[in-house]
């Protein structure tokens, strides 16, 4: 059975019969003086993201523990995962059939955590902690679907995965840091060849939180990476190894899934659970509704792509959903600044606050409001705001054009241009329940300053 083994100066390569990829500029995430501190470290962890690569990293640590500097009897090393309450099902019943029983066999400390809370004050829940793991939990206490769902936004597919850094990367470092005294921590990560760009930034993250920190706090290394494996060549090394092909570890709503796995793979997973996909298109659909330019993908919807598909028994559950639940009305207020002309920052530092530095073809802060005004079922959702439109002299849109299912609002400050900020926009939208009433810090503020002396419609009578 293939092995692989990291031997000499720990730059090691893979055997023959493993895919590999030239290590590119490997220099850049993996040295001989990064493999030397996660080796001296006391204390070192795998991250496990229940997914292929970093299941193909346990394999090999379980294996040949001397050649990661871990002690034979594993007694300096043990697995974390953090839970964000929101994977595929067979991701959560392949790890438990397949890798809690070699961590059993070996006696390796299994730890599950997640956020104990929406904020980082409620800290990190401990969900299990054992060498005799038994179980792969599903979520913790709080998951990121609460957050999303809470929020009525999908996850960002703008600059950093943040869902992730706070999901899986924060419980995590909390906890770890935590418990090590002080004392730098080995982390190991499953990144392989093809992620080198990862590995890159994870190290640029640490060295700065180090600096700010004064010491090290982690001691990073990437075995696949220093391998060059290669995403098929980790698929044959864990293949081998089980007897079974791994599913993809990743979130069903995760904006990034044609990336995750091949849009075709995505789709034949979601046909496989029905109810788990007319969840998502839930949250798209109220996303949508509150912002109509927040669909899952930056240039589709996961409604269109599931209606395409002819995945009727999700979009049968989604629409039977949406008649059974219950709805509200709320209104939404959104102000967006203008931003900065670029000679302002370099004149005038960090922050400026004056008028003639704005520019308002650049976009600056957009401060939102929601507020729940009234809820029900569909149909008085649909009828208070019939109702409210008669009030406000205002039609109610109803729009198919940007989700396929139609969504009924009624506005009464539109922006004069998308592209024009120092702007303000407010409307009334009829939507699933759920969503809590919350303001962006300070948009009290920027909303009176933005709308002085400009009137719109009586509003309608809201509940307190």
């Amino acid at each position: 059975m293939t092995a692989l083994n990291l031997t000499g100066d720990h730059l090691g390569s893979a055997p023959s019969s493993v895919s590999t990829k030239p290590a590119k500029s490997m220099p850049e995430v993996v040295t001989a003086d990064s493999v030397a501190a996660f080796r001296a470290a006391p204390k070192k962890v795998l991250s496990f993201g229940l997914g292929l690569d970093s299941t193909g990293v346990l394999l090999s640590v379980l294996d040949n523990p001397a050649d990661y500097g871990i002690a034979k009897d594993f007694s300096d090393f043990f697995v974390m995962t953090a839970l964000t309450g929101f994977e595929f099902p067979d991701t959560i019943a392949a790890v438990q059939k397949h890798v809690l029983p070699r961590l059993r066999e070996k006696n390796v400390r299994y730890v599950q955590v997640a956020r104990a809370g929406p904020r980082d004050g409620d800290g990190v829940a401990v969900v299990s902690d054992t060498t005799n793991p038994g179980k792969m939990f599903s979520r913790g206490p709080w998951t990121l679907m609460d957050e999303l769902e809470a929020n009525g936004t999908v996850p960002q597919f703008a600059g950093d995965h943040l869902c992730s850094l706070k999901y899986k990367a924060w419980p995590q470092d909390r906890l770890q840091l935590a418990q090590a005294g002080g004392e730098t921590v080995g982390k190991l990560f499953g990144y392989n060849a093809d992620e080198h760009r990862r590995a890159a930034k994870a190290n640029k993250h640490q060295t700065r939180r180090d600096k700010e920190a004064g010491t090290q706090t982690f001691a990073l290394d990437y075995p696949l990476i220093r391998l060059g494996l290669d995403r098929e060549g980790v698929k044959g090394f864990v293949t081998d190894k089980l007897g079974v092909a791994m599913p993809k570890s990743y979130c069903p709503v995760c904006p990034f899934s044609g990336v995750c796995s091949p849009q075709p793979d995505h789709l034949e997973r979601l046909r496989k659970f029905p109810s788990l996909a007319a969840r998502v298109l839930r949250l798209e659909y109220v996303s949508m509704a509150l912002n109509s330019n927040s669909s899952l993908y930056k240039d589709d919807t996961l409604f269109r792509r599931v209606t395409d598909d002819q995945n009727n028994d999700a979009l049968g559950e989604f629409a039977a959903g949406l008649d059974e639940q219950d709805w509200s009305v709320y209104r939404l207020q959104r102000a967006y600044t203008a931003g900065r002309r670029p000679e302002c920052r370099t004149a005038h530092g960090d922050r400026c606050a004056k008028p003639e530095c704005r520019d308002s073809s650049i976009k600056g802060t957009v401060y939102r409001s929601v507020k729940t005004v009234r809820t029900g079922s569909r149909a008085e959702a649909g009828a208070f705001l019939d109702n409210a439109a008669v009030a406000l002299g205002r039609p109610v849109e109803h729009s198919a054009s940007a989700h396929g299912a139609g969504i009924d609002r009624v506005r009464t400050r539109v922006r004069p241009d998308a592209k024009t900020y120092g702007t303000a926009e407010d409307f009334y939208v009829a939507a699933p329940a759920g969503v809590q009433d919350k303001a962006r810090a300070g948009f009290a503020t920027v909303w009176a300053q933005m709308t002085a002396g400009k009137k719109t419609g009586t509003a309608p009578c809201e509940e307190s």
